[in-house]
């Protein structure tokens, strides 16, 4: 169920548990979804922006950066 929905980010509550999905295709729409706290859940749905650490800490751990 989409409990949140703002500029292409979407917080999704699925079995209990919060995923954020996001558009990251810079021209052609593709979409990311990764598990995330509850705590992550709320601030995204206070500010929008904060999506976008958490997809940049997403991506930094899958290419082994951090």
């Amino acid at each position: 169920m989409v409990i949140f929905d703002q500029d292409n980010e979407q917080i999704i509550l699925r079995d209990g548990r919060y995923y954020l999905q996001s558009d990251v295709g810079h021209f052609v729409p593709e979409y990311l979804e990764i598990e995330i706290s509850k705590e992550d859940a709320d601030k995204v749905m206070r500010d929008v922006k904060y999506a976008i650490k958490l997809v940049l800490d997403y991506q930094n751990k899958q290419w082994g950066l951090i």
